[in-house]
């Protein structure tokens, strides 16, 4: 049997993953990062105290101690490994990966290196955001990807009850027409680029979505939780054992 020592400052025990959440109001339905429920193992959160999307999507510097802090007292709370709720952290990633002792992946970008080694040269990646307007080339660059893929990025910012009710909160999410205003981007992206490999979901609040798009599209499909699946299994190998 297993001796268990307890831990100093912990008030909880057994979280695989660390979530970093924004400092803002938002709608966290089923498939979100920020949803607790839609994992199949329990996850903790913690607020990054006065962020909010506006300076992320800077990558604003007076905004890189709160992330840090968040990701400290997850790592004081023993979990495994520490993700985020926001695609633009990316911008804190390196800050935090030195900040603590446990793996980080901040950002559902930092898959793009591994997206690019599965394809052809000649074949685009589609980026899929919340918002075009806030992801620039600087920000791209940060996950490493190498600078002669050719990625094809676009935001539902011009798609009405997207911007409405993600966006700007005007209105309640509606979830089957959020689903068809992605699959219609992701069409039109497919269809307008042949050369297309796959597609990235970048917005934290879109794997709820990506089961359509695959669907629609007959692309692998990327987003936050393919990420975190992959970081789970990594800090939580399974033993295998059978007759043979």
């Amino acid at each position: 049997m297993p001796v268990y020592p307890s831990r100093p400052r912990k008030s909880s025990y057994g979280y695989p993953l660390g979530v970093i959440t924004l400092d803002e109001e938002a709608v966290f339905a089923p498939g979100d990062v920020a949803y607790a429920g839609s994992y199949d193992f329990p996850v903790y959160y913690r607020v990054a105290t006065g962020t909010a999307l506006a300076g992320i999507a800077r990558g604003d510097s007076a905004l890189e101690e709160a992330v840090v802090t968040a990701a400290r007292e997850l790592e004081t709370q023993g979990v495994r490994a520490i993700t985020g709720a926001s695609g633009l952290l990316i911008h804190y990633q390196d800050a935090v990966a030195r900040a603590v002792n446990i793996p980080v992946l901040l950002s559902s970008l930092s898959q793009l290196p591994f997206i690019s080694m599965l394809l052809a040269s000649d074949r685009s990646i589609g980026v899929i955001t919340a918002d075009a307007r806030l992801l620039g080339n600087r920000t791209l660059s940060l996950t490493g990807i190498d600078e002669r893929r050719r990625l094809v990025t676009q935001g539902m910012e011009q798609a009405s009850h997207f911007r409405a009710s993600v966006l700007e909160h005007r209105e309640p999410l509606d979830p089957q027409r959020i689903e068809q205003e992605i699959v219609a981007t992701a069409r039109q992206m497919a269809e307008a680029d042949p050369d297309m490999g796959a597609i990235l979901l970048e917005g934290a609040m879109m794997p709820a979505y990506a089961a359509a798009v695959n669907k629609a599209t007959a692309l692998p499909v990327f987003d936050y939780m393919t990420m975190i699946r992959q970081l789970k299994h990594a800090t939580h190998q399974r033993a295998y054992s059978g007759y043979y």
